[in-house]
């Protein structure tokens, strides 16, 4: 093994034996090989390894390695194989592996043989091990055992019956009869029906068997007493009966017979299995390269059939010409001094196309231990190319995209207290290409806090249970310059010891000092907008104090409302403005809007909602209904009265577009009455709201507080 002769496949013994324990060296059936009184590995095949859960068996002993095997006795039974060089066969044996470290035993149940090993003296110099894992198998059948043991219950063992008839009604029969077709006692089925223990469609078989006095034994579909069907076998022939011509019958149930037959079957299939419905193409050559026998998947794999593989080919027919030089070194190696050995290569199949497999192949000796053939297993290797030139393209198009976007790849670990960068990132951080600067020297450039927002917003991710954080960091460069970067990161944690937890962080800088820096000069241009806009209102203010001041109505409840609708335009401008003029919060509006009433009514307002943004219009147009409502419910309404109180709540209804439904709902004030007139407030409310918002506004004057009801689609943007 290993690269060298294995020294265990020259003892003698049956040559098709020997031949099958190399050919399925890495089949799905488990093999080992164990030398020396100490049972030391020598050789494990991947299946074996696969069931013990450990990949460090070769050198050690099994005692060593698999200790819970000498706990139940396995080295005993090796030890005995050695002593005695009797070999040891166990069928349905449970044995339990620890496959895992700290992991519980799991019990599986083995067929294996435990074949000595012997030299050219007869002595015993290591064992063979191979076996199949048949837990399944096993499970199965005693699930089918119990299910049986309960049908032996119910109608007892199984076993032949003779019945008489006249063709017309059953004369006689013994009790085991009786008891086939489910009856208690003999008496229930005398002067039945000839044809009463059979299905409908077997009665036709029977009368025609009975016609041509038939004596051959047939199958017949037969039915118990409780309707049940079941597999039988009928044979009868005609005899005298009490003086009367008659025919004598013999019953036999079949089920246990086909139950074995199925059984049978799935055990060939099975065995078959392993060679012919494997994943792995088998193949068989003789030593000139020219092929005795293939499985499906080989054929599958070259594109041949059988045929056309046994009788017409040679390995060196299908092998690529490039690949077959190398391939023939390597084969003459195997034949002379039995090297194993493995190799990638091509297949021409009869299309003229290529197909990439792994051979494995091993020389089979015969009884004397001379070289008789060559075994290979051949894996398609078609998806694994693939999956390779696929990674090839995308890390070249990942390459070309980062190139072409100016981003830089990056990579930090808080275990190691470490981080990888790349030059796009040098460039970014202000380092040149080639340096190679530490930690520390990065960190140095970040701006003042900018370390504990990268770490905060990790945390807050992490918390989240989200894999995935974004950050800007601000850096300065040693020239002076501020410079913004965005840094997206996927994130890998991992815990460590005292309830440490360590973060691998793996991401993408971009270069968003432009953004930065326009986003800069576009808040200062929104603010002296906004302060333009406030000098209008002061002058509009200015303006209509001057005119109510001409008319003599300068400290009148006009003026004085005309002042708070100018204080609620400017109050939406400041919230507009604190978002760029980008939008609102709907709760932000109100909030702003009501706070003044609010506060002089002790907190008897009550809001509630989901989270809406509004666009600037839409905002401005609710302020000022907002601010109409708040004015009158003050006045007039619930805001006017100790107990009142006043409920502003909304909600989103879905569709195309979403729906915005308000509704301003008043309580616990005086009596409400319907308005001889309608006021300026209630003017803006219904008309111009409405047709600002594009929506529907309806004002109720129920007797126990004004409700108004504003109904408005939400554009996508605001989604």
């Amino acid at each position: 093994m290993h690269g060298q002769p294995d020294p265990f496949m020259h003892s003698p013994g049956d040559a098709p034996t020997d031949r099958l324990r190399l050919f399925f060296q890495q089949a799905p059936g488990i093999i080992a090989i164990v030398s020396g009184p100490d049972h030391v590995f020598e050789f494990a095949n991947t299946a074996y390894l696969d069931l013990v859960g450990r990949r460090e068996v070769v050198g050690q002993r099994v005692r060593d390695v698999l200790p819970e095997l000498d706990e139940q006795g396995t080295v005993a039974l090796l030890d005995n194989v050695y002593a005695t060089g009797e070999p040891c066969i166990g069928r349905r044996m449970p044995v339990a592996f620890r496959r895992h470290a700290n992991a519980s035993a799991e019990t599986r149940y083995m067929d294996f043989v435990y074949q000595p090993v012997l030299d050219e003296q007869g002595r015993v110099t290591g064992i063979f091990a191979q076996g199949f894992d048949v837990t399944r198998q096993v499970e199965t059948e005693t699930a089918f055992s119990e299910s049986e043991a309960r049908y032996r219950l119910f109608s007892e063992e199984t076993r032949e019956g003779v019945v008489i008839h006249n063709g017309e009604v059953i004369l006689d029969c013994n009790p085991a009869y009786a008891r086939i077709f489910g009856y208690a006692d003999v008496a229930e089925v005398i002067g039945l029906p000839s044809a009463a223990c059979v299905t409908p469609r077997s009665a036709a078989l029977l009368q025609e068997k009975r016609a041509l006095n038939s004596e051959e034994p047939y199958e017949i579909e037969a039915i118990r007493k409780d309707g049940s069907v079941f597999p039988a076998e009928f044979v009868g022939r005609v005899a005298t009966w009490k003086g009367e011509k008659v025919r004598i019958g013999l019953a036999r149930d079949l089920t246990e017979r086909k139950r074995r037959e199925a059984a049978l079957r799935v055990s060939e299939a099975h065995f078959a299995a392993i060679f012919d419905q494997s994943a792995a193409g088998f193949a068989e050559s003789d030593l000139t390269g020219r092929f005795l026998r293939v499985n499906d998947r080989f054929c599958d794999i070259t594109g041949y059939s059988r045929e056309e593989l046994v009788n017409m080919r040679r390995m060196q027919d299908i092998t690529h010409p490039d690949d077959l030089p190398g391939n023939l070194v390597l084969f003459q190696k195997a034949v002379e001094a039995g090297e194993p050995f493995e190799i990638e290569k091509r297949y021409i199949r009869p299309d003229g196309s290529e197909i990439w497999v792994s051979n494995t192949v091993t020389l089979i000796h015969d009884e004397a231990g001379r070289p008789q053939s060559i075994a290979s297993v051949s894996l398609d290797l078609t998806a694994r190319r693939e999956a390779e030139a696929a990674l090839r393209q995308s890390e070249s198009r990942l390459r070309l995209a980062l190139d072409a976007g100016r981003m830089a790849v990056w990579e930090s670990d808080t275990r190691t207290n470490s981080v990888t960068i790349s030059p796009e990132l040098n460039r970014l951080l202000g380092f040149s290409d080639d340096e190679t600067p530490s930690i520390e020297e990065i960190r140095a450039r970040y701006a003042p806090g900018s370390q504990d927002r990268l770490r905060a917003a990790a945390v807050a991710a992490i918390g989240r249970g989200e894999r995935y954080a974004e950050e800007e960091l601000e850096v300065i460069w040693l020239d002076g310059s501020r410079h913004w970067l965005l840094l997206r990161a996927d994130l890998e944690v991992t815990p460590g010891e005292g309830g440490a937890v360590f973060v691998k962080a793996t991401g993408v800088a971009f270069d968003i000092t432009e953004r930065k820096l326009w986003e800069e000069r576009q808040r200062l241009l929104i603010n002296e907008l906004n302060h333009r806009v406030k000098n209008t209102l002061a002058t509009v203010q200015s303006l209509a104090a001057q005119s109510f001041r001409e008319t003599g109505a300068a400290g009148g409840p006009n003026f004085t409302a005309f002042q708070e609708r100018l204080f609620a335009l400017a109050r939406a401008h400041d919230v507009l403005t604190r978002d760029n003029w980008e939008g609102a919060e709907l709760r932000e509006i109100i909030g702003e809007v009501i706070e003044p009433y609010c506060r002089r009514s002790s907190g008897r307002c009550d809001i509630d909602g989901p989270r809406v943004r509004l666009t600037p219009s839409m905002a401005l147009a609710l302020s000022m209904a907002v601010h109409e409502l708040a004015t009158n419910a003050a006045k007039y309404g619930a805001l006017s009265a100790a107990e009142g109180q006043v409920s502003i709540s909304w909600s989103v209804m879905p569709g195309n577009p979403r729906q915005l439904i308000l509704c301003w709902q008043e309580r616990g004030g005086p009596a409400v009455a319907f308005p001889q007139r309608k006021g300026f407030g209630t003017r803006l409310i219904e008309r111009s709201l409405a047709q600002e918002l594009a929506g529907e506004v309806s004002l109720a004057y129920v007797p126990t507080g004004v409700v108004c009801t504003i109904k408005a689609p939400l554009p996508e943007s605001m989604a």
